[in-house]
């Protein structure tokens, strides 16, 4: 990270006679830079202190707390980013999507086991902004990746779902209400002439590969570096305060099942189970292979799993059932490349850079206690909501806490953390079953 402070005799050189005294004239200069810049020497610089009045966010679907797959009016105000603004006492204009969001959410019909989950039923109305009038400042837009939010307009014509949430959230009050030209998230963000910036990208370039099996879609680390470039050129030159994240490793999200816990969940060794399923050591299950595992177990199908199963991505109709685990050490790599990309460019920037991906990481492997509950990174573990993607109020309420302490140490702020506990204590999706064994 950029370290803001340095030593005096970094700013100045000391010229110093032969009887190795410091010159008077260069005495008289270090007391008066002292006096009145409050500096002691000896002492680091003093941070300055960032302005958040004009808070502006760039990012994708963990920016826009999209939640239970869906952009929703009820779940948006419960974002880290959301929450960051609310501790700070600063606005954040988010693009509220009225019930029963887009797409429409998730909802858990049964606990089970196993889980139903269904979406809400109706339709959008034809404005579906509840604030059509309102400029957002909170500009994400799931789904986008890195480069899209360099490249990607408001436009008519809808092909994806994507391209719907580029309109919901860009699309208004401008060009759809009020005339003017359609404007990307970064030409956006550059125009509303934001104090400070939070921009968290390039979650979907690891993303979307894990999600679908299709390792083309992984974005080559050169074309990442160029696109970051860019992204960072532009919102650096609004002279914006910059707050950055990195990426958390996509492969621990529950909407992968490690073939490893699925051999612990039924009691049964590795070295039985995977042959039983066709996989090995390292490998994932995408959720539409999970209902074929338990008829296989139950001995009501043979083995091993299809190659395909269902998909619960829009757009794709099946996808590859595992993850296999050399596609997973890819993918790895590929964050690797991406977070040191993230590094350097926070650092040149001198920006401030939360690691979520150290983060996720802790959490991964020890979990997280919260309201008397020991929440998890499994499906239904309190920290991700109901799409196995997206983290809950409490995930939300945990990552807003480190953007907090990072800003506060970095921009000499004083922003209170989010009580997590209180959070956890209102979460509908943290579940009686997740109380902590004395």
């Amino acid at each position: 990270m950029f370290q803001h402070n340095r030593k005096l005799n970094s700013l100045f050189v000391i010229k110093r006679t032969s009887e190795n005294r410091v010159q008077p004239r260069m005495c008289a200069l270090l007391l008066l830079f002292g006096l009145f810049s409050g500096f002691v020497p000896g002492q680091p610089l003093p941070k300055v202190k960032a302005d958040l009045s004009k808070l502006v966010v760039v990012g994708d679907s963990l920016s826009a707390n999209f939640q239970n797959f869906s952009l929703l009016n009820t779940q948006q105000p419960n974002g880290y980013a959301a929450m960051v603004a609310r501790q700070a006492g600063v606005p954040l204009v988010l693009p509220l999507v009225p019930y029963p969001g887009v797409p429409n959410v998730l909802q858990l019909i049964s606990v089970g086991p196993p889980p139903v989950i269904a979406p809400a039923p109706g339709v959008l109305p034809p404005i579906p902004r509840d604030n059509p009038l309102e400029q957002v400042t909170d500009l994400a837009v799931p789904g986008m990746t890195l480069a899209d939010v360099l490249t990607k307009r408001p436009d008519p014509v809808i092909v994806t779902p994507i391209d719907a949430m580029t309109n919901i959230v860009l699309g208004f009050p401008s060009p759809f209400l009020v005339p003017g030209p359609a404007l990307t998230q970064i030409e956006q963000a550059v125009a509303l002439k934001p104090t400070t910036l939070i921009v968290w990208v390039g979650n979907n370039d690891a993303l979307l590969p894990a999600l679908t099996g299709d390792l083309t879609t992984l974005t080559p680390i050169e074309s990442f570096t160029a696109s970051l470039t860019a992204v960072m050129d532009a919102l650096a030159a609004t002279g914006a305060s910059l707050v950055t994240a990195n990426i958390p490793d996509v492969t621990t999200i529950p909407y992968l099942t490690a073939v490893g816990d699925v051999a612990e969940d039924n009691a049964l060794p590795l070295n039985i189970l995977g042959p039983l399923l066709g996989v090995a050591k390292g490998d994932y299950l995408r959720p539409g292979a999970l209902p074929f595992v338990e008829q296989i177990l139950l001995k009501n199908i043979p083995g091993p799993l299809p190659d395909f199963c269902p998909s619960t991505i829009p757009g794709y109709t099946e996808v590859p059932c595992v993850l296999k685990a050399a596609d997973a050490t890819t993918i790895r790599s590929a964050i690797e490349l991406y977070n040191s990309a993230i590094s350097k460019q926070a650092k040149s920037r001198k920006a401030e850079m939360v690691d979520v991906n150290k983060l996720v990481d802790r959490i991964h492997k020890k979990g997280f206690e919260a309201g008397g509950k020991c929440l998890n990174m499994r499906f239904l573990g309190g920290l991700f909501s109901l799409d196995g993607i997206h983290p809950t109020n409490t995930g939300n309420a945990i990552i807003a806490n480190e953007f907090i302490s990072e800003m506060n140490h970095g921009f000499n702020l004083n922003i209170r953390s989010v009580s997590v506990d209180d959070v956890a204590n209102a979460d509908p999706l943290i579940l009686p079953t997740l109380v902590c064994s004395k």
